[in-house]
């Protein structure tokens, strides 16, 4: 038996309630084996109210908790996560963060109970359901074998604990991202083919929801190539920015992504194999860890795959 202690990161949109709850669950349930966190991609500022007083009544700890970016966590001196577990709905439509490092991933999304309206009780009442359906997913976890299984199989186990009573509807857990631009047909493509392969990817249109300057430096690093690679020059202020001066820095390149993410080339495409800016869209078939069947050819005509789901040319 190990006495390590793992930790846990628990993430979602505005860190105000879901993964407010499950990281007061942990901290708990997990009995000295757990140290739990949470953080959101936008987050609230605030924790709900509801959301205290459903733990401070079941007798869980509520202080130090707050609503907080996921910036906090990709800064050098941050604590190293073992686990990642995502808990947005994806059915409503929400904007997950993803987390590109290299911890154990599994996605435990259920409804938010911060947007159900009705009565006072009601509203009450949703926060009491998911306590208890992150209460179910967190017992689970915390009985698991954690030092005697291969990661393969754990991995399993922890997206099994995520389709458990309450999971959101129709998605499974979120194993490919894709930073999306709907307007470009590269990005199109590539969002095709991942469907082609049988993975329903989690979309982030990113100029809507552009990443973190955090979030886009760790997925830049993880590409392997230089930040100028994933610079788009065509249709974005490149130019007049100045960008095209070489004596310009990474950070100075950064600032500028974030401030105009229509500079952030696409699509980036995140998987467990890897991160890569997918231009020529087939190249995101290096990053789905399974075999494409069947023919696929692209908007404009161009074959990529054959009848037998190998690459042309």
């Amino acid at each position: 038996m190990t006495d390590r202690i793992f930790n846990v990161l628990f993430l979602c949109t505005g860190n105000s309630a879901r993964s407010i709850l499950a990281e007061s669950l942990l901290n708990q349930l997990g009995a000295g084996r757990f140290r739990a966190f949470s953080a959101g991609s936008q987050p609230k500022g605030e924790v709900h109210p509801l959301a205290l007083k459903v733990l401070g009544e079941a007798g869980y700890p509520v202080d130090g908790l707050r609503s907080k970016n996921v910036d906090e966590f990709a800064a050098a001196d941050a604590p190293v996560m073992d686990f990642v577990f995502t808990v947005c709905d994806n059915a409503a439509g929400e904007v997950c963060p993803i987390w590109p490092g290299h911890p154990m991933t599994a996605h435990w999304g259920i409804e938010d109970p911060a947007a159900v309206t009705g009565t006072p009780e009601q509203r009450e009442q949703a926060f009491h359901t998911a306590f208890r359906l992150l209460a179910n997913r967190i017992r689970a976890f915390t009985a698991l074998p954690l030092a005697g299984l291969e990661r393969e199989s754990l991995r399993a186990q922890l997206q099994q604990i995520g389709r458990a009573e309450g999971a959101s509807p129709a998605t499974a857990p979120v194993d490919v991202v894709i930073y999306h631009n709907p307007a470009c047909g590269t990005s199109r493509n590539t969002l095709a083919l991942i469907r082609h392969c049988g993975f329903e990817p989690h979309v982030v249109e990113y100029l809507k929801t552009p990443p973190s300057r955090a979030l886009l430096a760790q997925l830049v690093a993880r590409t392997g190539e230089p930040l100028r690679a994933l610079i788009r020059e065509k249709g974005t202020p490149y130019a007049e920015l100045g960008l095209d001066d070489a004596t310009l820095s990474d950070d100075a390149l950064l600032d500028a992504m974030v401030a105009h993410p229509i500079l952030i080339n696409r699509p980036l495409v995140v998987s467990p194999l890897g991160v890569a800016l997918c231009r020529p869209s087939e190249r995101v078939l290096d990053l789905l860890p399974v075999r494409p069947r069947g023919a696929f050819v692209k908007e404009d005509g161009e074959a990529v795959l054959d009848a037998q789901g190998r690459r042309v040319g």
